[in-house]
């Protein structure tokens, strides 16, 4: 019997999530297994290319969470979310939906490579039309808050108030606005892909998801 799963990806830009998401789709389908995947990314694409607006990000990211809880109400067996989901805040309501339909939760997190590499990614060019064009300084943060908050997926590490403060960009004020200290990650178990896996990943991570859902042919 497949336990029904939802999936909460966890990586800076550039880091493989998406092509890691598709390993997984594609191993999904193959065995007959209902899966859907939801990214805020997608709504800013415009005629196949990646526009990013900071103003429509919240309003995205609302139209993403009601479609993935659609997905939810209607029975999918694995239901994946595709966003950066860097701090517990970002991942709560998709989990808080996921306990109460009663699906397990993996979240599959992707250490950041070197950032050059990251850098590299985010250039637009002919042979990566889609590159979002972040910036380095905003991928250096990025970073930073993958680590700072990395160690709250472990439940049993103790929230330190100084460090795991959730919080907003002021953007006319340009300045950091901190909201409330940060629960940890709700999960039942976590995966962690390292770069130097990445490669290898993508040709079992297929099968890893469909032990962990529990199916076995």
């Amino acid at each position: 019997m497949i336990k029904k799963t939802v999936i909460i990806n966890r990586a800076i830009s550039g880091s493989g999530k998406t092509t890691m998401t598709n390993c997984i789709v594609k191993e999904l389908q193959f065995n007959n297994i209902s899966v859907f995947v939801h990214s805020t990314d997608d709504f800013f694409i415009i005629n196949e290319r990646y526009v990013f607006d900071f103003d429509k990000l919240g309003e995205y990211h609302k139209k993403n969470f009601e479609s993935f809880k659609k997905s939810i109400e209607n029975n999918i067996d694995v239901v994946i979310c595709d966003n950066t989901n860097l701090s517990p805040w970002e991942t709560e309501g998709y989990t808080n939906l996921a306990r109460e339909y009663n699906y397990q939760i993996l979240i599959i997190t992707l250490n950041p490579r070197e950032i050059d590499e990251h850098i590299l990614s985010q250039r637009i060019t002919k042979d990566n039309p889609n590159a979002h064009g972040i910036s380095e300084e905003t991928l250096k943060n990025m970073i930073r808050r993958y680590y700072t908050f990395d160690d709250l997926l472990n439940p049993k590490i103790i929230v330190n108030s100084n460090k795991h403060i959730n919080y907003r960009w002021d953007r006319e004020k340009e300045e950091r606005v901190d909201i409330r200290v940060s629960k940890h990650f709700d999960s039942d178990m976590v995966l962690r892909i390292l770069p130097s896996e990445f490669k290898e990943k993508q040709l079992t991570i297929g099968q890893e998801i469909l032990k962990i859902i529990g199916d076995n042919k």
